[in-house]
């Protein structure tokens, strides 16, 4: 008896199940595609091979979550030949069922909803009765008798491919090999060996909406959408009534935009830099270390700075969503990462895409980490250039190509760009581990100087690029908006919740600005949105917590969010509320600021959790 059979044997075991289920998630891919026949005409042959390859790609992730449990199944069964046969017919008997009646189930949900299964149907599982008053009685026959008629003719598939395979008795060394197997499955589980992990973001390709959902698998995405319901369902107690809040957010002014105009025109072309950790503590003109950031300092003199600007959230996804929707950062995981919510939010971006702007988006690394992509095209860019569109040959750090290149690249795409456009390029290489391709400017071997030293990098690189941009023809009507994407503990160690850890710059420059100096109001990141779409003249109403910083309301002030807490800021005023402990963590003792601040998070918090 050849003592690698039975090894053999097993391994083609799993080789058939994973192609049964791969098979499987092919066939409803298409079948969901048919069902939604109406919008095949928006498709392309390009969008139709996208939407199966890289949906493949995510029905390979879950395929992985299938085949390591059927090597564990393996390893603990590795003698038995009958035992694990059945055990395997029921498990995926099962699994075919749920997994069945879910995909039939998304078909139609998907004509009403306009997006894909996640755990939206658990919040109707109270009302039963409710949740099926809309559907007809046919149709709901019709739906079952098709879940039975699939389940079956998969069964039997599976029957032929899996069910008939032979299996002699297992040898000892058959434990060890599967194990070794089923720790391999975090590969295809994860979609590979990058950085990010399977996201919606991984299989999203093109501005069409309906092509982005066809190439998702409706199973995973309700496993992700379980994963996502604790942290996006979370309601933090109500600490003030109704009517005292609608008292204190009238008296905001939110939507006062009675400001100046500091634009020489309503339609310009716009170059948005969002600059990865670029904390105020670095700014010199803001107060800040001194000699990590000249260019931007110099820079600083020729343009509007900011100079009293507060992060609304602690990380990049975050920071991403404030700048392009307005809207303020959760305590716990983005918005970013939950797609059926970030949908519904306004993107300025999407407004230009409207008005005939050319939408380019640019980064060095890999867009699909923490779901960024998945926004990005519901924020309608028509281009996403990032790590895949440069040569292999540059040398990527941990998180993908150094900014000189991305730098060098933007101002090539630019001297051939049509007009009006705009350009959103989000930097990277001030990103921790803080490597760059350049000598340290700060020698010394501690973390402090890793992070400036990479800031100063990323300064050398801004300023060679408006070096070079202002010799060209369309500098006279391009907006240049320097913003970072978030602050950073260091300089000073900020504790988690201090202000001055959210403390970042922003600046306005370009030909097409009117104005030169510094305004120095308090403001947040989401600020920018409505301040932007003032100057072009657009209507910015659907931004309803974006303020406009060049307005004359007597309330400017910034909210930001940390892990279970947040602040609140005025010009003379904070409040930093610890949501876990039910305490102030620091009151300035002004006069309001405590309703104030749980006025405007009582505000929000209805409005998030109703999206």
């Amino acid at each position: 008896m050849n003592p690698l059979r039975s090894l053999t044997q097993r391994v083609l075991l799993l080789l058939k199940l994973a192609i049964f289920w791969l098979s499987f998630f092919l066939f409803m891919r298409l079948l969901f595609m048919l069902y939604h026949f109406g919008q095949l005409s928006s498709l392309s042959i390009t969008d139709w091979i996208k939407i199966f390859v890289l949906g493949a790609w995510m029905d390979l992730s879950l395929t992985g979550y299938i085949l390591l449990l059927s090597c564990i199944l393996i390893t603990l069964f590795f003698l038995s030949t009958r035992t694990l046969l059945t055990i395997f017919k029921y498990i995926n008997l099962f699994l075919l069922i749920i997994f069945t009646s879910l995909l039939v189930s998304d078909m139609e949900l998907y004509r009403h909803w306009g997006y894909r299964i996640d755990a939206t149907p658990l919040f109707y599982l109270k009302t039963p009765g409710e949740a099926f008053a809309s559907l007809e009685i046919w149709l709901i026959i019709t739906l079952v008798i098709s879940i039975g008629l699939l389940v079956y003719a998969f069964f039997r598939y599976y029957q032929f491919l899996v069910g008939r395979s032979e299996l002699e008795k297992g040898k000892l060394f058959v434990a060890p090999v599967f194990l070794f197997l089923a720790s391999t499955m975090i590969i295809p589980i994860r979609g590979g060996f990058g950085v990010a992990p399977m996201n919606p973001g991984k299989v999203y390709f093109s501005r069409n909406i309906f092509g982005n959902h066809a190439a998702l698998n409706g199973v995973w995405n309700m496993i992700y959408g379980l994963t996502m319901l604790e942290s996006m369902g979370k309601e933090y107690p109500r600490y003030i009534t109704a009517q005292e809040a609608e008292s204190h957010i009238a008296s905001f002014d939110i939507q006062n935009d009675a400001a100046p105009k500091i634009l020489k025109t309503d339609r310009p072309n716009i170059v948005l830099i969002l600059l990865e950790s670029f904390t105020s503590k670095f700014i010199e003109p803001l107060g800040g270390m001194q000699g990590v950031t000249p260019n931007f300092n110099r820079l600083s003199q020729q343009g509007l700075l900011f100079s009293n600007l507060y992060a609304s959230g602690d990380r990049s996804d975050k920071g991403i969503v404030s700048v392009l929707s307005g809207f303020p950062a959760q305590s716990r995981r983005s918005i970013i990462q939950y797609p059926p919510k970030s949908a519904k939010l306004p993107k300025f971006s999407k407004i230009l895409d409207f008005l005939g702007y050319h939408t380019s988006f640019y980064y060095g690394g890999d867009p699909n980490f923490a779901s960024i992509s998945t926004f990005l095209y519901s924020a309608r860019f028509g281009q996403i250039i990032s790590q895949s569109d440069f040569p292999a040959s540059i040398d990527r750090g941990k998180w993908g190509v150094p900014d000189e290149f991305v730098f060098q690249k933007l101002i090539s795409d630019l001297d051939k760009a049509e007009t009006p456009f705009f350009k959103f390029f989000f930097t990277l290489s001030s990103h921790e581990p803080f490597v760059f391709p350049a000598e340290p400017f700060f020698p010394d071997n501690n973390t402090l100087s890793k992070y400036a030293s990479s800031v100063y990098y990323a300064d050398q690189w801004l300023g060679y690029f408006f070096d070079e941009v202002s010799k060209k023809p369309y500098w006279d009507n391009t907006l240049f908006i320097l913003i970072a994407d978030h602050g950073h503990r260091l300089p000073g160690k900020n504790q988690v919740f201090e202000p001055e850890k959210f403390a970042i710059p922003m600046l306005w420059l370009g030909g097409p600005l009117d104005t030169v100096g510094v305004v120095s109001r308090v403001g947040s990141q989401t600020d920018l949105a409505r301040t932007l779409l003032y100057q072009l003249n657009i209507d910015a109403s659907r931004f309803i917590f974006s303020r406009n910083l060049l307005a004359s309301s007597e309330k400017h002030f910034a909210y930001y969010a940390f892990n279970d807490g947040f602040g609140f800021i005025t010009d003379s005023c904070r409040f930093i509320w610890d949501h876990q402990g039910q305490a102030e963590i620091f009151n300035s003792g002004c006069e309001g600021i405590k309703n104030d601040a749980f006025s405007y998070f009582k505000y929000y918090q209805d409005y998030f959790l109703g999206l």
